[in-house]
């Protein structure tokens, strides 16, 4: 035997080794499928036992699904277009417009709290709810919480300021608030956590940024990702569970 016939042999024996191993794990049915049905209606219309015709329109729409089918996939968008700074997301109130359901935790969560008037409006005389976490106004974990947000903001009064805005707030049918003890490095706000168009906004808190519009931002869809939905609702879950009412211990411990 030549050499020649017997690579010949060799790369048979390899291609249908290759074919076994693709239909065993369930790779490229689709194109085995359509080459066998192809060549079964070829050889059938070589015989007569169909018509050519009918030979011919199927081969021609095998061929058009392999094209469709070997499309390449769409591109994926890049990291700049799912990780964002907060200008991308406008202000809170444009947010705010279907939202029946808000939960909410930031070290101050000042630019939030500062439209409690919008909230009241918009969410609680609507029927609907909000629950706010702030930082506990402890001076030594504000001062460690301080380092990792930006050097342009003065926790302690910031922080007085939003509480009082909550005190305000805390009247109103469907609002509750909490303070956390410490900061988890990272800023949520939850919108329809229960409903299908809902979403979460992550915001990872940074060192000393020169603006809070630094922070790098995510938002998830329930749509986009079932599982990192769930699991940012799930990490404010955690939080609301851990943190307490201001005037008196009830949340649990980690």
């Amino acid at each position: 035997m030549s050499d020649q016939v017997r690579d010949r042999a060799r790369r048979t024996r390899a291609s249908v080794r290759r074919t076994g191993d693709d239909i065993g794990h369930g790779r490229r049915l689709d194109g085995y499928v359509i080459f066998t049905l192809g060549a079964l209606l070829t050889g059938l219309g070589m015989i007569g036992v169909i018509d050519a015709g009918l030979v011919s329109s199927a081969v021609l729409g095998g061929v058009t699904f392999l094209v469709l089918r070997s499309r390449p996939p769409s591109p994926t968008p890049g990291l700049d277009g799912v990780l964002r700074d907060r200008r991308a997301f406008g202000a809170l109130p444009q947010l705010l417009k279907e939202v029946s359901d808000l939960r909410v935790y930031g070290p101050s969560a000042v630019n939030v709290v500062v439209h409690a008037a919008e909230i009241r409006r918009t969410i609680l005389r609507r029927g609907g709810q909000a629950r706010v976490v702030v930082q506990a106004p402890e001076p030594r974990q504000l001062a460690i919480t301080a380092r990792q947000l930006d050097e342009s903001l003065d926790l302690p009064i910031t922080l007085a300021t939003t509480m009082s805005g909550l005190r305000r707030l805390a009247d109103a049918p469907g609002f509750e608030w909490r303070l956390l003890d410490f900061n988890p490095g990272f800023s949520l706000l939850v919108v329809n956590a229960d409903t299908p168009e809902g979403f979460v906004i992550v915001e990872f808190h940074g060192f000393r940024d020169d603006s809070i519009a630094d922070r790098m931002h995510v938002r998830i869809t329930r749509a986009e990702s079932p599982h990192w939905f769930a699991y940012w609702c799930g990490r404010f879950d955690r939080i609301w569970e851990t943190a307490i009412p201001e005037d008196g211990p009830t949340g649990s411990q980690p």
